[in-house]
């Protein structure tokens, strides 16, 4: 039996330096940051998830999904998004801040 055993925090450590975990999480905070921008804009509409799916396009559990962080919308889903909010879609590409 090998007393060679590492700690959970060097694990995950590791596991964090990773390019892997590094585009996972940036992906996963892309998703968190379109969801909540749609859910303030529909909750500041007085609109229901269920109003702003129809008007999208889309079902209702796929609009929670996503105003929950749990998926990255295309482009043309967040159109149809912006267009039922009655909002531009503006989609910038900028330099990473120093």
């Amino acid at each position: 039996m090998s007393t060679d055993h590492r700690s959970y925090e060097e694990i995950a450590r590791q596991r964090r330096s990773s390019a892997e975990y590094r585009e996972g999480y940036d992906e996963a905070r892309r998703a968190f940051m379109i969801g909540q921008a749609v859910r303030e804009r529909r909750l500041a509409l007085g609109m229901s998830q269920t109003e702003l799916a129809a008007g999208a396009g889309m079902t209702q559990p796929a609009l929670s999904r996503l105003e929950a962080g749990g998926a990255v919308p295309t482009i043309p889903v967040l159109e149809r998004i912006a267009i039922a909010l009655g909002a531009e879609l503006i989609v910038t590409i900028a330099p990473h801040a120093a």
